[in-house]
């Protein structure tokens, strides 16, 4: 149904709009109408249209909301016969808002209908904007009684987006309730009621994700849920999987793992460059051959967790969970936090603080900086300089059970980091944060996330792709967060890592060996 479930269409009927006779002599024209009554039956509210003109007639509910099946009642006069709806019992007047009928000289006059019910009470959705942002961003479903926020990650935060009405946007006598603020960010659904009289009118607030969603399509991604799961398992899991992917930018041209000194200053911008510096028009590439595969996973179904030991050598198997993904190669050395206990407290190039994934008590992911900090996880700010002395000591307690340190965070809360970024918000502060291996592309992958539709993504990449490459590509895939959790390099070029969803091997080599898995359970599956 359109905006403010108004019909006001002005068309040229298909021979005449009105039957007219007329004398030899010019003189007025006469109507003859078609019918003494017309009637329309919606959700048990018959209601008889009044004529607003000529062409067009006026519908006025109180209660009705199924426009999409009505029933039409006309008292027809002499010699006239309704051909359209062809089923007067069953007709969709929201999108065919209209009655042809057809006169004893066998032409067709044509009526439509302006319908209004006061179960709708936004008449005008254009009149709807975000505030801070203004309008435009905003449209109306009045069928599905949904108010449509066209997402924009430059503009508005998923945490907070607050609307305004303006004059002309209600019916009169509509108000509206609450404080018009709506949060995204955890997946829990958002409504709006307006009070109309005596009765409270509810819509939904959705998101319209297309500015920050790509078709997993457009870069040769296939949708394989349903050759893996079945029944309720796919209702909350999506399974995406290509062997060759398309229309992604190029690597940096330079070996992968670049250094600052390996060429003159007026080469660094290129040379290092990082998923955040690189520029809109920047060369696209393909690659075959590959086995890209990702999951995602409703957050409000997932109970996520870290399963490790005291030695920190597992085998993922498949059994930890629905979904299970292998962590960091049992060759690199991190921080790993785990169940309130330190199993270890260093890392292979000494970062005090790092870009970090922690589990909650409530089985939820989130990331952030942080450090180990006596024998606690504590919570670190992002920062846009280098940090000095007391920046560990001035962290807050991070409420969660478990947690590792990542090398590294690549997109962050949907803002895609520069080489700049990467140094002063890693503990090391230089370009070791960029993580191992970064720039090569014959290295295996693999990443965890949360996307902007509230789900954990979980993503292994059997070669192909860089680690800014393969980022920028979940990203455009939807994901606000991007965090690199391990793969093959220089002390471990045969490390491949895995993923198994619902017992089965979907990407990596069975019997793969690594330090951790990260697990994924299905409440009340």
């Amino acid at each position: 149904m359109k905006n403010g479930f108004k019909f006001i269409i002005f068309l040229t009927t298909c021979l005449a709009g009105v039957f007219y006779a007329c004398t030899e002599n010019d003189e007025d024209v006469v109507e003859s109408i078609p019918f003494s009554s017309i009637k329309v039956e919606v959700d048990g509210e018959l209601v008889e249209a009044q004529f607003l003109d000529d062409k067009n007639l006026l519908l006025s509910y109180e209660n009705a909301e199924n426009f999409s099946s009505a029933k039409l009642k006309v008292d027809l006069n002499e010699g006239y016969s309704v051909i359209f709806p062809t089923d007067v019992d069953s007709f969709d007047i929201s999108n065919y808002p209209v009655v042809n009928f057809r006169a004893p000289d066998n032409r067709i006059i044509k009526y439509w209908f302006e319908i209004t019910s006061r179960a709708f009470p936004i008449i005008d959705g254009s009149k709807i904007g975000v505030e801070g942002i203004g309008l435009g961003d905003v449209t109306v479903q009045n069928s599905t009684k949904e108010v449509i926020i066209t997402f924009d990650k430059n503009k508005m935060d998923l945490g907070g987006i607050k609307l305004f009405f303006e004059e002309g946007s209600l019916m009169e006598g509509a108000v509206v309730e609450g404080d018009l603020f709506f949060d995204f960010s955890q997946g829990v659904p958002q409504e709006l009621n307006i009070k109309m009289g005596e009765k409270d009118r509810v819509y939904k607030v959705v998101l319209n994700l297309s500015k920050v969603m790509d078709d997993p399509k457009k870069y040769g991604f296939a949708d394989i849920t349903g050759n893996i799961l079945k029944g309720e398992l796919a209702e909350y899991i999506n399974l995406y999987q290509a062997t060759s992917v398309v229309n992604f930018p190029v690597e940096n041209n330079a070996p992968e793992t670049p250094w600052s000194w390996d060429v003159p200053e007026y080469m660094l911008d290129e040379y290092m460059a990082y998923v955040g510096d690189w520029k809109p028009d920047r060369l696209l590439k393909s690659v075959s051959g590959i086995n890209f595969t990702y999951a995602t996973i409703d957050i409000n179904k997932a109970t996520a967790s870290l399963v490790t030991n005291p030695s920190k050598r597992i085998v993922v198997n498949g059994s930890e969970g629905v979904v299970a993904m292998s962590g960091l190669s049992a060759s690199d050395a991190t921080v790993i936090y785990h169940e309130g206990n330190v199993i270890n407290n260093w890392t292979s190039d000494g970062a005090p603080w790092r870009s970090t994934l922690g589990f909650t008590p409530e089985g939820k992911i989130s990331f952030s900086n942080a450090a180990l900090y006596n024998g606690r996880m504590v919570k670190l700010p992002f920062n846009t300089d280098y940090v000095g002395d007391g920046y560990i000591e001035s962290g807050e307690a991070w409420d969660v059970t478990s947690a590792v340190y990542g090398k590294p965070w690549i997109v962050r809360d949907g803002y895609l980091m520069t080489r700049w970024d990467m140094y002063i918000n890693d503990g090391t502060g230089w370009e070791i944060a960029m993580g191992e291996a970064w720039n090569g592309v014959d290295r295996s992958r693999s990443f965890i996330g949360l996307t902007y539709d509230n789900k954990i993504g979980m993503a292994v990449i059997s070669h192909g792709m860089s680690i800014p490459q393969a980022a920028w590509l979940l990203n455009k895939l939807g994901w606000k967060d991007v965090f690199f959790v391990g793969g093959s390099y220089w002390q471990d070029n045969d490390f491949q890592p895995v993923l198994y969803i619902d017992g089965k091997l979907v990407a990596g080599n069975q019997g793969q060996v690594s330090q951790y898995c990260i697990a994924i359970d299905i409440k009340n599956k």
